[in-house]
């Protein structure tokens, strides 16, 4: 059998393409890692650079295709690589500071920050954070821990390009969170007025043809979804609360603290949200209509509810890490709060065959930059990994060299020629 490779990585590089594995610190010391990618024979001052909250972009499929034309390509990873359990989107952007930091030290005069899929909210939070001086910066993560943006060099980079980029991993979660949960520890138990794979509410199975949901079942759902998440809020909010209350008395007590104190000052709860892959945009193409197939990345091929009841995402999160990251009310990572600080050149492209991010919420987030110098485009017959999707993207040609030479090289050499 052929090796098994993720969607977002390249297949093949050309052996003269030099490459660097590079193991360097955020800005508060913990340890990263990525890789450099250079061209054969000329070194650039200008380089791309890819991070995900999770993902390992270190073999992006745009590699090849940027470093053939002449630019440098920077993959890094996050401190939360594959796990994002307890993830502080506010503590990733020491991470982001870190790697700009050792790429301007080895030469880079230009950064240019590729904010692909979920790496387009972090970027986005980093550029807004970066931009402030440091005594306006976040000091507190939603669950009130303390983060040092203040007290840390975070380098502005020169340009964004947010490529089929999410609004932000809470906005995300928040259009999924099945609103029929009625136990959030019952992970089948149902209310059967807002279950959108409930055939009496328009539900068909995938391949049995589309579903139609009518407009009061889906006011009805979106409110209800809100209404999930300000109760998952609640809980992790007071449980952040309870343990910051406990460590106050253990600093204060110190070495008489009892026992029992002690414990619950140290503890880290863990919530179990079951059941986060329900949008009637998965079946239902009436709603946000585009060109996409029926389905979600996330299901892998099947019908949604094998993911919403399976697999999903967010499922096991700490607390504090419900908040900052998956929280679509509390988490600051969430690019229509963020872009409007935001002020370096930036190229939003959409992907029209993508099944999870919608042309709609692309444009949300070109209208939503500040900058001056801003540009929107959009890649036909594309799927979410660009992948060709359909008849058009078998027509019209592998999506990832269009989008490298169509439009993002283009961008690039008008701004920062190599």
């Amino acid at each position: 059998m052929p090796p098994a490779r993720y969607p977002h990585e390249f297949v093949a590089l050309d052996p003269a393409v030099r490459r660097e594995m590079v193991a360097h610190f955020a800005t508060d010391g913990a340890p990263i890692a990525g890789v450099l990618y250079l061209p054969a024979r000329k070194d650039p001052d200008v380089v791309v650079v890819a991070m995900h909250p999770r993902a390992d972009f270190s073999r992006h499929y745009l590699v090849p295709r940027l470093v053939d034309a002449g630019y440098a390509f920077m993959g890094a990873t996050t401190r939360n690589l594959n796990n994002d359990a307890d993830a502080l989107h506010e503590r990733l952007l020491l991470d982001v500071a870190g790697t700009i930091a050792w790429l301007r030290t080895h030469g880079f005069a230009k950064v240019v920050l590729l904010a692909n899929s979920g790496g387009g909210s972090l970027f986005a939070f980093y550029l807004e954070q970066a931009g402030k001086p440091p005594g306006e910066r976040l000091a507190r993560a939603p669950s009130g821990d303390r983060v040092p943006l203040g007290d840390s060099e975070m380098p502005m980079a020169d340009g964004l390009v947010l490529l089929a980029a999410h609004l932000g991993e809470g906005v995300f979660m928040l259009d999924r969170l099945d609103p029929s949960v009625i136990d959030e520890t019952n992970p089948t138990a149902v209310n059967p007025r807002l279950d959108m794979y409930d055939p009496r509410n328009g539900y068909r199975p995938i391949a049995a043809g589309p579903s139609r949901y009518t407009t009061d079942f889906l006011a009805e759902f979106r409110a209800a979804q809100r209404a999930r998440c300000e109760r998952i809020d609640r809980q992790a909010l007071g449980w952040c609360e309870e343990a910051a209350y406990f460590r106050a008395q253990l600093k204060a007590e110190g070495a008489r603290t009892p026992p029992l104190v002690t414990r619950l000052a140290l503890q880290r709860r863990y919530l179990l949200v079951y059941r986060t892959l329900a949008d009637p945009r998965y079946l239902d193409p009436s709603l946000e209509p585009s060109p996409r197939p029926l389905g979600s990345i996330f299901s892998y091929g099947r019908d949604p509810i094998h993911g919403n009841y399976g697999e999903g995402l967010g499922r096991v999160m700490s607390a504090r890490g419900w908040l900052s990251t998956w929280s679509g009310l509390q988490s600051n990572a969430a690019c229509e709060r963020t872009l409007p600080d935001v002020r370096v050149p930036t190229l939003v492209v959409a992907a029209l065959a993508d099944t999870d991010i919608y042309p709609s919420e692309c444009r949300r987030a070109f209208e939503a930059s500040a900058a001056r110098d801003k540009a929107y485009a959009e890649l036909a017959g594309a799927d979410h990994y660009l992948r060709p999707a359909g008849a058009e993207g078998a027509r019209l040609g592998d999506p990832k060299d269009r989008v490298a030479d169509e439009l993002i090289l283009p961008w690039l050499r008008e701004r920062w020629p190599v």
